[in-house]
């Protein structure tokens, strides 16, 4: 139990950088968190389902090597993980990949499984398939040498892609797709980033994409929620949901957080695990470091659509993980990302659950289950600029800063950024 004479912090974003810094600082100091939402988790959002089913539509999986500081925390809580891979060879045997070309009406499936294999007719082993993921591999590690030897300073990655002719066709396809996997990001946006932004978010999360993929990513076994509750089990009589902070005003060494009803609490020090323009709105006065390092930051309002409606979508043997839906048009590609939530652990296979990010495809109304806008990161080269600043924040007029804008926007970044703010303040992880 926390003694009345601990030092009073105020934790303000209820997502997982905010309950791992939580989780770690309860032990020494009286925290109290607030979340704007009624809803704790952020992007590990579990949805459950009309027939009872708990199912996480956004963030589910994680690669067990690149994700160290997860794993770790992971085993502090006792979180267990499972793998892709089953015993049963005309099961689902890996995560599976599927990069669907909507108005060609044909695709390519990375499906380990013996049963996914039989469904595309074993069309993966087509030379100009095994070409195409060969040309990807070539072209990253082409890409990381010219990183290396400076040749993509400053360019987007975009005029990074005209450098190396071996990524066009399936293998950029690919690559984009999983580019914008992993930052929820549109592919306009992707090509418009920094080159080196993305280079060097694929040399650490390397187990993310094919083919380590199909082998490496683990997902909670009871979902994201285990490690929600688990993260907010020591200080949940100190968890305000549906917080409606008004102003973060710094006095005499104080923290006061003015509330929309008028009523104020003083703290000894507050830590904004809350995205970087919510933190700047709030803040009275903020210094003009924080308004350079917070204000280039802008997000990504993305929706995802929980649905039923498997009209666009190629035989569900082929979705057993996640499916771009992808049309040639504009620069290069528009695309949306599927989670086959009948893919992830405890779920019924029976289950038709179709998770959609930026769809582009018609989805019937009445097959709608839920949908819901999660705000990301946008990094363009004005946020990336400011990332290996931003911890500089720490500590000045008793205020602190985590999130996954500290690094490339994964869950592993957050955590990271949180164990570094409670290390700054004497908590060890």
């Amino acid at each position: 139990m926390n003694s009345p004479l601990n030092d009073t912090i105020a934790v303000i974003g209820g997502g997982v950088a905010g309950l791992t810094a939580g989780y770690l600082l309860h032990k020494k100091y009286d925290v109290t968190l607030f979340e704007k939402s009624g809803k704790l988790g952020g992007n590990a959002f579990t949805l459950t389902t009309p027939d009872g089913q708990d199912v996480d539509i956004a963030t589910a999986a994680f690669g067990r090597f690149s994700y160290e500081n997860l794993f770790r925390l992971f085993k502090k809580l006792n979180i267990e993980t499972v793998g892709p891979i089953t015993k049963n060879p005309f099961g689902t045997f890996g995560l599976s990949l599927g990069f669907y070309d909507l108005d060609e009406k044909k695709g390519m499936y990375l499906t380990p499984g013996m049963k996914g294999l039989i469904a595309q007719r074993f069309e993966i082993f087509r030379p100009d398939h095994v070409a195409s993921m060969l040309q990807a591999m070539r072209g990253l590690r082409r890409a990381q040498t010219l990183f290396r030897e400076g040749d993509l300073e400053g360019l987007s990655l975009e005029e990074a892609l005209k450098k190396i002719p071996g990524l066009r066709g399936n293998a950029k396809v690919m690559l984009l797709c999983c580019m914008c996997l992993l930052t929820s990001m549109h592919c306009d946006d992707v090509l418009d980033a920094p080159s080196g932004f993305f280079i060097e978010k694929l040399k650490k999360y390397n187990d993310v994409l094919p083919p380590k993929a199909l082998f490496s990513v683990r997902t909670p076994k009871n979902g994201t929620k285990s490690y929600v509750d688990a993260l907010s089990a020591g200080y949940r009589d100190r968890i305000i949901l549906n917080a409606d902070i008004k102003t973060v005003a710094r006095r005499n060494d104080k923290v006061v957080i003015m509330r929309e009803g008028g009523e104020e609490t003083v703290f000894d020090k507050v830590l904004f695990a809350c995205n970087a323009d919510q933190a700047l709105r709030l803040l009275q006065e903020p210094t003009p470091e924080e308004i350079r390092l917070l204000r280039p930051w802008k997000y990504t309002e993305g929706r995802v659509v929980v649905h039923t409606d498997h009209s666009c979508f190629p035989k569900k043997a082929l979705m057993e993980g996640f499916t771009f839906l992808y049309r040639k048009k504009a620069r290069f590609i528009e695309t949306s990302v599927s989670g086959s939530l009948w893919a992830l652990p405890g779920v019924s296979k029976t289950c038709g659950l179709i998770s959609t990010q930026h769809p582009n495809i018609p989805i019937d109304q009445d097959r709608i289950i839920f949908e819901k806008t999660f705000r990301t990161p946008l990094f363009d080269f004005d946020s990336c600029s400011t990332i290996k600043d931003l911890p500089s924040l720490n500590g000045i007029r008793n205020t602190y800063y985590c999130g996954s804008h500290f690094g490339f926007g994964l869950h592993e970044d957050a955590v990271s950024s949180a164990i570094e703010v409670a290390k700054k303040l004497g908590v060890s992880f």
